[in-house]
């Protein structure tokens, strides 16, 4: 009787190929999760500019409210110009958490930016504008744009339509806008 052909080698090749197809379907709902999540920190961040602005807050302390909420999908923090690296201290949330008082009454935006810094900060905007209300006062409108990059391998198959950056990374427009009442005349007479 002649020897059956061994078939092992088909059966590691079709599960590879299984495996591959899944990781992909893995990475393609993980990067869907992360910019749904960079979406949900990007409206906070536009309510957090409506707010600073509905009490009478200036645009730049706007600016800073909502980068300090969109700190979650900021990035890596620079903080070389402190000598100091939380990364490897293992104290960063302590770190950054002392700092943003700092970084909410700096006046300048150097002085700001020495405080506290972090790479995706330059990428996106806040801009407030107010519409006014035949009853007096009005409605600010806060909208935040911030261009997240795709995190995980592959993810341009899922987001298409994402630009390249002048990094060479792909990155998703996120833009939300949230609204506030302008109540400032209340706090400010």
């Amino acid at each position: 009787m002649p020897p059956r052909p061994s078939r092992s080698g088909q059966a590691y090749l079709e599960t590879l190929l299984v495996l591959l197809a899944l990781l992909l379907v893995l990475f393609g709902f993980l990067q869907v999760a992360l910019s749904r999540g960079d979406a949900e920190i990007v409206h906070h961040a536009a309510a957090r500019a409506a707010r600073a602005k509905a009490v009478g807050f200036n645009d730049w302390m706007a600016v800073k409210a909502a980068r300090v909420a969109a700190i979650p999908s900021s990035g890596r923090l620079l903080a070389e110009e402190t000598g100091y690296d939380p990364d490897e201290d293992g104290a960063r949330a302590d770190f950054e958490l002392a700092r943003i008082p700092d970084y909410l009454a700096a006046e300048t935006a150097a002085r700001a930016r020495y405080v506290l810094d972090y790479e995706e900060w330059e990428r996106g905007w806040p801009r407030v504008r107010t519409e006014g209300s035949v009853f007096g006062g009005g409605v600010l409108h806060a909208e935040v744009r911030f261009e997240a990059p795709l995190r995980m391998p592959l993810a341009g198959w899922f987001f298409p339509w994402a630009a390249r950056g002048d990094d060479g990374l792909r990155r998703l427009a996120v833009e939300r806008a949230a609204p506030a009442g302008e109540h400032s005349a209340l706090y400010l007479r």
